[in-house]
């Protein structure tokens, strides 16, 4: 049986519902996931004034977002053994209150040390969504009600960071930077009072989850799992992709093809609403497409905005135009592998625990954005040559991976 076509087995020790919870419950699951990604969103509008209002500089400022996604993403190991072994709505809660004490943290930091400091807090505490709402929602939900609210989930990847700067922008204008995590500290304590109150728990409590052995063990036992990897690669890699994009988008954009900056954020929404559809779809077509079939589509729509651009460059017909809807085509088809694939992973898993699952996935997606990143950085040469090499690059490693990694090669 295929991951595509098999029922979901409750994670080892997992206690499934009397009945799936409301559509309310799953907003609620958005919600945190929103408030971890707002964190970084709502306050970068503030980082060109920083250097002067802490006096530091540009470099030493710009740690307060390195330092904070370094922090987030090794975290996310720890989180996946603790979610098993004290409670994934347990974990969310300790989650939301260490978040809200390190906005705290940061709006009452004198100096970029302090700031600093909360930062890396804030990375810690945020980084406990991304591991366990997905697991909670795969756990509580069932068959295509699942792909559903992943697909609000998508949605919510997509709009926060358009909509976040857009609000920090305005905040810090009207009352400074530091109102910035204040705002971030009072969503939180609302974020916290919804899971308290409204939230169930999905799974039972492993006593045996934080073994060192057991935590190494598991881990190497993913890595050694061809299906695992089947979806791992696709998922990471082509967010690795977009991450290149963003990263060399500015300079490409407005450098190189003469877009003012007070429209940069126009074109570049364009890939945000084109994520969000793809996500849209993901939840409208659950039930009538197997989840497989949706990263199948999701990856027919990536690979090949991916692998478009190459040709755009070398015929010298790179526009704002052409490149922006190379880069939406594998936004769609990053919704709708977002929807999908990470429920491939967890009904291919069996009765293994799902929260290093979610862990590995999580952090592994950040250091293929990294790796991304870095590509388009170490070899931009004011063309977006770099650009569309790595990006295709990304997708033929997703590609091939998923295609080679098939259910011949799944245990």
């Amino acid at each position: 049986m295929t991951a595509a076509n098999s029922t979901a087995a409750p994670a080892a020790g997992a206690a499934e519902p009397a009945r799936e919870p409301s559509w309310f419950t799953a907003w609620v699951l958005v919600a945190c996931t929103g408030v971890s990604i707002l964190s970084t969103d709502l306050y970068t509008p503030s980082l060109p004034h920083l250097p002067t209002l802490l006096g530091s500089d540009a470099e030493t400022v710009q740690l307060t977002m390195s330092l904070n996604l370094a922090s987030y993403a090794v975290a996310q190991l720890a989180h996946g053994p603790l979610a098993d072994r004290y409670g994934r709505r347990f974990l969310l809660l300790i989650g939301m209150v260490g978040f809200l004490f390190a906005s705290l943290g940061c709006a009452l930091a004198q100096d970029v040390g302090g700031l600093i400091a909360g930062r890396i807090a804030q990375g810690l505490f945020s980084s406990v969504a991304s591991v366990v709402v997905v697991i909670m929602i795969r756990e509580l939900y069932a068959g295509h009600r699942a792909v559903k609210v992943m697909g609000l989930y998508g949605m919510a990847i997509g709009l926060v960071p358009a909509v976040g700067p857009l609000i920090g922008g305005y905040v810090f204008v009207l009352a400074g930077w530091r109102m910035n995590f204040l705002l971030l500290a009072a969503i939180a304590a609302v974020v916290f009072l919804l899971v308290w109150r409204l939230l169930p728990e999905s799974g039972e409590r492993d006593r045996a989850a934080l073994h060192p052995r057991r935590i190494v063990t598991g881990y190497l036992d993913l890595l050694g799992l061809p299906v695992y990897w089947r979806y791992l690669l696709p998922l990471s890699t082509l967010f690795g992709a977009l991450f290149g994009f963003i990263t060399a988008g500015p300079f490409l954009l407005i450098e190189r093809l003469g877009v003012a900056t007070e429209n940069y954020g126009l074109w570049t929404a364009v890939s945000v609403l084109a994520f969000i559809a793809g996500s849209l779809a993901a939840s409208r077509l659950a039930g009538r497409i197997t989840p497989d079939g949706l990263v199948r589509a999701g990856l027919v729509f990536a690979c090949g905005g991916s692998l478009a651009l190459l040709p755009v460059v070398l015929a010298g017909a790179v526009s704002p135009a052409s490149l922006m809807a190379c880069v939406s085509l594998l936004s769609i088809g990053l919704g709708l592998l977002f929807a999908s694939g990470p429920f491939c992973i967890f009904d291919a898993l069996g009765d293994r625990p799902r929260g290093p699952a979610s862990a590995l996935l999580s952090a592994l997606q950040l250091a293929a954005a990294s790796v991304g990143s870095l590509s388009v950085g170490l070899f931009y040469d004011g063309t977006a040559m770099p650009l569309a090499v790595t990006m295709a690059a990304m997708a033929v490693v997703g590609g091939l991976g998923y295609l080679l990694l098939g259910p011949a090669t799944r245990r």
